[in-house]
């Protein structure tokens, strides 16, 4: 970790360890075919890091779909390019948010996805709710971290949440659990929608 702008994040010295060997834990094709994501699908992947995440979604939504890669570090954001670059990715837009500003366009997605970032988001009270104005109707938020109490690869126990919490937080920002995937094993996967509004 390191300090940028005051906060505590991922130090991108080590963006090659991103990706190493997270296919086997990650199951990111399972994960994408669990997401649902329809041909031509709009996706804000909000704390995108090396990408690993983004390529995929692009693939799934197709050329007539869109992806808006987020981070909030320069280092990130330069990543983010060159793998949009190399991988001729013309369906992903990459965006450079603020730690309290997810910079995303209004109603401009089918799917805010947040793998590994949850516990990253220091203000999450405030942070929130500034997700659901860019979903479209029928918009879904997607939640992956992970899990405390679970041994092997991932990040100090001290700064892990436990899903009810996330569940929780997210209730306290307009946002009701939809569904619960389990096949993680080190991780929690959550989709939530829109909590309906009273009359």
């Amino acid at each position: 970790m390191h300090e940028v702008e005051g906060r505590r994040v991922f130090n991108p010295a080590y963006n090659a360890f991103l990706d190493w060997g997270r296919t086997g834990w990650q199951k990111p094709d399972e994960v994408i075919r669990a997401l649902s994501l329809a041909e031509g699908a709009a996706v804000a992947d909000v704390g995108a890091g090396s990408g690993y995440f983004t390529a995929r979604l692009a693939r799934a939504v197709g050329p007539a779909g869109r992806v808006f890669a987020t981070d909030v570090q320069p280092e990130m954001i330069r990543a983010l390019e060159e793998r949009v670059r190399k991988e001729g990715l013309a369906n992903v837009s990459v965006v450079k948010a603020g730690f309290d500003d997810p910079a995303l366009p209004a109603s401009c997605c089918d799917l805010v996805f947040l793998a590994n970032v949850y516990k990253e988001i220091a203000d999450r009270g405030s942070y929130l709710p500034r997700l659901a104005p860019a979903l479209r109707p029928g918009g879904r938020l997607a939640v992956i971290d992970f899990r405390p109490g679970v041994s092997g690869f991932g990040p100090p126990e001290e700064v892990r949440i436990p899903e009810e919490q996330v569940v929780a937080e997210l209730a306290a920002a307009g946002f009701a659990l939809a569904a619960r995937h389990e096949f993680l094993e080190r991780q929690y996967f959550l989709v939530f929608a829109p909590a309906p509004r009273g009359p």
